[in-house]
């Protein structure tokens, strides 16, 4: 995943989390969202829509992939997110001990699944070997990214809360 992607699907995901947030009153929603494929559902849908949103100006996958650029070459984001927020979110706690473990195993394992779907990078990179060596040195970053996310999506959910307690 590029960093376009990598951001527009935060962005999409941070959307939806925040439409989610404001129907907590809802049972429906309540229901939803407490299953095991919600989460890796909404990852994957803001990952499509990221995608989406992005793929007009994406010049670098136009650069180095041969031929006619299609829609479907940017969709590696789609299992990136839906790994990577999807994990996450069914395991972790609400403590930091709990979420760094886990949004270390999402990140790693989000870059695991958005290898074979990602042409641009492994024409980029060479080889898949090479490529997972690279998508390994953004694990870090990926998990800050994501328990800094959460953290401020608990902090709104809180407030939210709060108010409609009070």
């Amino acid at each position: 995943m590029f960093c376009a992607d990598y951001i527009s699907s935060f962005i999409f995901h941070g959307l939806l989390s925040l439409g989610i947030i404001h129907n907590q009153q809802v049972q429906n929603v309540k229901t939803v969202e407490n299953t095991f494929a919600f989460p890796v559902f909404l990852g994957s849908l803001a990952g499509f829509l990221g995608a989406a949103s992005v793929f007009p100006f994406d010049f670098v996958r136009r650069g180095v992939i041969q031929g006619k650029i299609q829609f479907r070459h940017s969709l590696s984001t789609v299992p990136y997110s839906g790994v990577f927020f999807g994990l996450y979110f069914c395991f972790r706690g609400e403590k930091t001990s709990s979420q760094v473990p886990w949004a270390l195993a999402s990140a790693a394992s989000a870059c695991l699944a958005e290898i074979p779907f990602d042409k641009a990078k492994q024409a980029m990179m060479g080889s898949r070997r090479t490529m997972l060596m690279m998508n390994g040195m953004y694990i870090p970053f990926g998990a800050l990214m994501l328990v800094m996310y959460d953290k401020a999506l608990i902090n709104y959910r809180n407030k939210i809360k709060s108010k409609t307690d009070s």
